[in-house]
């Protein structure tokens, strides 16, 4: 049987999120270095920032909930056995 722990997601979404900040970074670095920071481009800055922190919010609430240690099943040789 061949399982993997439920928290290599867990790695893969921390990854995203570091991806993720890496860009929101640059994003805001181009925008003051260019002069081009102007109220609409602080609003729609804003407006993304705090959907975005409210994301990460109940993305942490709800992976509270879950059992980092559960294995998943990704191939079990016994379903093998069924067909022969």
């Amino acid at each position: 049987m061949f399982t993997i722990p439920l928290y290599i997601f867990l790695f893969i979404y921390l990854l995203y999120l570091c991806v993720f900040f890496v860009f929101a970074i640059i994003n805001f670095y181009h925008i003051i270095i260019t002069g081009s920071f102007t109220f609409t481009s602080f609003l729609v800055s804003f407006f993304v920032f705090t959907l975005a922190i409210l994301t990460f919010y109940f993305t942490y609430d709800f992976l509270l909930q879950i059992n980092w240690q559960t294995k998943i099943i990704i191939l079990n040789f016994e379903w093998f056995n069924k067909i022969f």
